[in-house]
């Protein structure tokens, strides 16, 4: 008010009319509300931007945290879903290589073929099969082949329930290569089972050729992925 008394004598001094005093008025305060208006929108604006600045921010970081944690998971996966993969492998190549070594046991006499028996996993009924057998090294034969078929079953049964249980956490594509070889290995396994049930030397080669032509080169595949990948998080 003091201010708006000094304006109003100071224009009276210099013999300015009522409408000139009016005019001056309006333009005097109509400038300073315009001011006081920007201030006030300035400073609206600067706390909208701030907390917009904020929730960003908490918002980024929720990004990180979600992604880094999901890159932790991923690089304990990979590990662990390549070690399963590789034994599958291997024991695959094992059951239907078609080269296979055994024992000679028709000739061995009684107390070595005791302590080679006991060497086995076979159970007591299965070396009392060995024992009382015509053709000892067909029978024994038989019953490895059976645990073989066994190892590799499980195996392969321990990476399908890894890769189904944990792949959510494997890149897509990565997760559709493991899928992609499983079935590869287990078309294999199951050529080389029926194949040696029904003595077909034939359909026991396909599951060999099956792994050397299809399930080798997606094994390798697989490996240089999962050595990019663990290299790219370390790297980060």
């Amino acid at each position: 008010m003091e201010e708006i008394t000094k304006f109003l004598l100071q224009v009276l001094a210099y013999g300015g009319g009522s409408a000139a005093v009016a005019y001056l008025l309006f333009q005097w305060l109509g400038r300073t509300w315009i001011e006081n208006k920007f201030a006030q929108r300035l400073d609206q604006l600067r706390h909208q931007h701030a907390l917009e600045l904020q929730r960003l921010r908490v918002e980024i970081d929720a990004m990180l945290s979600g992604a880094l944690k999901l890159q932790e998971k991923e690089f304990l996966v990979l590990p662990e879903a390549w070690a399963k993969l590789d034994e599958a492998h291997g024991l695959v190549n094992w059951l239907v290589a078609p080269l296979q070594q055994y024992a000679d046991v028709d000739r061995m006499n009684s107390a070595r073929l005791e302590e080679f028996l006991s060497s086995t996993e076979f159970s007591a009924s299965q070396k009392d099969e060995v024992r009382s057998a015509r053709d000892k090294n067909k029978t024994y034969q038989e019953i490895l082949f059976r645990h073989r078929l066994r190892k590799v079953k499980q195996a392969f049964s321990d990476l399908q329930t890894y890769v189904a249980r944990d792949g959510i956490f494997l890149p897509p594509a990565l997760e559709s290569k493991f899928k992609a070889i499983s079935e590869m290995l287990w078309s294999a396994v199951i050529s080389k089972e029926v194949g040696h049930e029904a003595e077909d030397w034939k359909m026991q080669r396909k599951g060999w050729d099956k792994v050397r032509e299809e399930a080798e080169p997606l094994y390798l595949d697989i490996k240089a992925h999962i050595q990019e990948r663990l290299h790219s998080h370390s790297r980060q």
